[in-house]
Order: C-alpha cells, then structure tokens, then sequence
C-alpha cells in the first residue's frame, strides 16, 4: 500500500500487524489529496507561473505562499466528515500530522525535506493537513517534480501524540563501520529530535546481535532537553543541569529495544534504523527506514 498511504505509514503498518506498539492513529491517502489538489490547482498554478527552479529564494517564497493559498480552501464534506469520525476514536489530546510522500520502495524518500507538526490539538487537525499537504511544494519536491517528471502525492499519517520521557533512534548495522553484526542505540531526554537535529551528545548503546548485551556504553552530556509546555503552547529547550549525566535508558530497556531492532530488521530483511520513544516505561516506534549499504539495493 505504499503508493497509497505511503512508505512511512506503510512500514508503522506492518509492525502494527507484528503486534509492535506504535501511536495509534489513521491514514488520509493520497486519492483525499487529489481531491483536494483537484479544487486546489487553479489558485495554486497561478502561484507557480514563472517560477525559477534554480533560485531557492524564489522557490522558498513560492511554497509559503501556496502554504497560505491551501489553508484558505475549505475540505471536501465528505473527506472532512470522515477525519471527524477518525478523531473521535482518538484518546490523547494532542497528535502529530506527519506527511509521507507516496513513492515507491525504491523511490524518492524526501527524508528530512517535510514538515511535521507535533502536539497538534485535534480541533485543529484539518489546518495542519493542509500544511502537511502544501509539502508537494516545497523547494526540494518540486524541483525533483519538474526535472523528473514523476508524480509524487503525499499521504498524511495522524497518530497519537507520545510524550516522551527519553528518545531516540537505532541502528541494526553500524552506521560508523558497517559492521552488520551490532545493534547502536542512541538517546536522549524528551523529545528524540535533540537526537535527530545533533542538539546534544546522545546516549550510545552498542551490542552484538548474537548475544544481546551491552558491550559499549557511552553517556552523553545531554545539556538540554525538548519539552513540549502547554503554558507556551510550544516545544521548548529545557536545561538539564544534574539530569544531563545520568543514563537516559535503563540496561532492561536497551536490550528490549536492541531485540525489538533485530525482530523488526528480520521482517523486512533489511537493516534499518529506528526512532523510538520512551513513554510511562513502554517503548514506541515512531518510524522505520531501511538503510542503504554498499552491497545493498534497498
């Protein structure tokens, strides 16, 4: 179902089959953006007359205007009116909107070029799909569009919002020396994104998959953390003080995670890497990539 919902929604998918906890949430496909785009395409390519894929300035401004031109459209009744439905069965009172764009397995991955949008209040989920939406054009995707050719919509996964306690991601290769035969675990207070964005020096956790212990430990100065303060109604940096030396992840949970990584590597019969969150001691996988190595085509 990758072309329809995804890969990102499409690999959460499977591991939802394994009986592996991720967020709860639901799928809008990418026919719902066709929809959209169908009301849409007018306003919006006139947005895009005379544009200059080779000035990123042009292209910035270009994607926040269309950004504000979608926002303005109203949902199609029906497609609204089943998100509504969706919602309902929501139990948290924020959730993350998570673009993914519908390539196939072998295409264009866009890691890291869309925007998604956390401790999104529920009431304000068909704003936020819009901007999840207006990724098709953002600088990267639609200069790929225009020099290949190809048709790429966007899917947008609505999950459940995770408050975590630590974060971070995994690897079931090495990602230093390609060594197939470790497991690296990297983590942090709060939010895994001072993870992913380098903010701090992580946690590292490093075992072999034959054994599955902990043979190289490594604690982080984790000066910071990301919080998510309902007061300013934001994510925010928080000093650590103390709390930035002491492990991140207990010993029970690395091996839990490390075995989780090997189970989830097994099923697609690829290595991957992992981001995770750690919320009231159970471990979540918010996202799966497969990872792309010299003697690999993935």
């Amino acid at each position: 179902m990758v072309r329809s919902v995804g890969r990102k929604a499409a690999y959460l998918g499977e591991l939802t089959r394994l009986g592996i906890r991720i967020p709860w949430g639901f799928v809008i496909t990418r026919s719902a953006f066709r929809r959209f785009m169908d009301i849409a395409k007018d306003t919006v390519s006139d947005a895009l007359k005379g544009v200059n894929l080779d000035d990123p300035r042009d292209l910035s401004r270009r994607y926040e205007r269309i950004k504000e031109i979608m926002t303005q459209i109203d949902l199609p009744m029906d497609i609204s009116l089943e998100i509504d439905q969706h919602v309902r069965e929501i139990s948290t009172d924020f959730v993350a909107v998570r673009p993914t764009f519908t390539s196939g397995i072998s295409g264009p991955s866009f890691a890291g070029e869309v925007d998604s949008f956390l401790y999104v209040n529920k009431a304000d989920i068909p704003f936020f799909l819009k901007q999840a939406w207006a990724n098709y054009f953002s600088p990267k995707a639609l200069a790929y569009r225009v020099a290949r050719g190809d048709s790429i919509d966007i899917a947008v996964l609505i999950q459940e919002m995770v408050d975590p306690d630590s974060a971070g991601t995994v690897f079931t290769i090495h990602p230093v020396t390609g060594n197939p035969n470790w497991v690296v675990i990297e983590s942090s207070w709060g939010l895994g994104q001072v993870v992913t964005r380098g903010l701090v020096t992580p946690d590292r956790f490093t075992l072999p998959k034959r054994d599955r212990i902990i043979a190289e430990r490594y604690i982080g100065n984790k000066h910071l953390m990301l919080r998510f303060d309902p007061s300013y109604r934001g994510i925010r940096e928080i000093p650590l003080g103390g709390k930035a030396l002491e492990p991140s992840l207990e010993d029970e949970k690395v091996i839990e995670l490390a075995n989780l990584a090997i189970r989830i590597e097994e099923h697609f019969g690829k290595h991957v890497n992992l981001e995770w969150a750690l919320q009231d001691r159970k471990l979540y996988i918010l996202e799966v990539r497969g990872i792309k190595t010299m003697w690999e085509d993935i």
